[in-house]
């Protein structure tokens, strides 16, 4: 659907060099988050993007032989932030495709689990909503950009979350609604 409104926006047929693929490096930072996007030019100021994050990882802190009691009885630390997302959305790129200045409107799911980072509870649910943010590419060869881009998204989330990251003891859940920062790009797209 987002797609099509974009396609008929542009009132241009696209042409040569209308593909791109790139990976976000600093989703690779965030604990290792594998992530892809694929974009397809619909006119010189349009393109449609699809997105996908995975990551599944647990990190335990310190050695498996030396577990210690914390003050809530646990006897393992771990953290971890993983997420299945997708997305779906529109650039609008006011120079020209793939290079320059962009804006996004995108709609996002995502299941995640995530705790043990800054406080020593954890959560885990199902999210969902649309994402806005801007950017900036920079043109490195014919074939290769780089880009830099921030971005928020707001929406709906059904949750639990749990005293700690490995006990199970339910604290609170519920359905609410949330504005979160999502994304901070550096990424390296192939054009072709």
């Amino acid at each position: 659907m987002l797609a099509a409104a974009a396609f008929l926006l542009s009132g241009k047929e696209a042409s040569a060099q209308r593909f791109s693929l790139s990976t976000n490096s600093v989703e690779w930072f965030n604990f290792g988050t594998v992530n892809a996007e694929a974009g397809v030019a619909v006119s010189q100021h349009f393109s449609v993007h699809a997105a996908v994050r995975f990551n599944n990882w647990t990190f335990r802190k310190g050695d498996p032989e030396d577990r210690f009691e914390d003050p809530y009885g646990d006897t393992e630390k771990q953290f971890e932030n993983r997420k299945q997302a997708c997305a779906l959305g529109v650039r609008y790129w006011p120079w020209y495709i793939y290079s320059g200045l962009w804006f996004y409107g995108r709609a996002q799911y995502m299941e995640y689990n995530r705790g043990g980072l800054i406080r020593h509870s954890a959560e885990e649910g199902d999210a969902y909503g649309i994402g806005l943010g801007a950017g900036y590419t920079h043109m490195l060869h014919k074939n290769w950009n780089i880009e830099f881009g921030v971005g928020v998204w707001g929406g709906r989330k059904t949750f639990s979350e749990y005293r700690c990251t490995n006990c199970g003891t339910v604290v609170d859940q519920g359905t609410k609604f949330f504005v979160l920062p999502d994304d901070v790009f550096i990424s390296l797209i192939y054009i072709f």
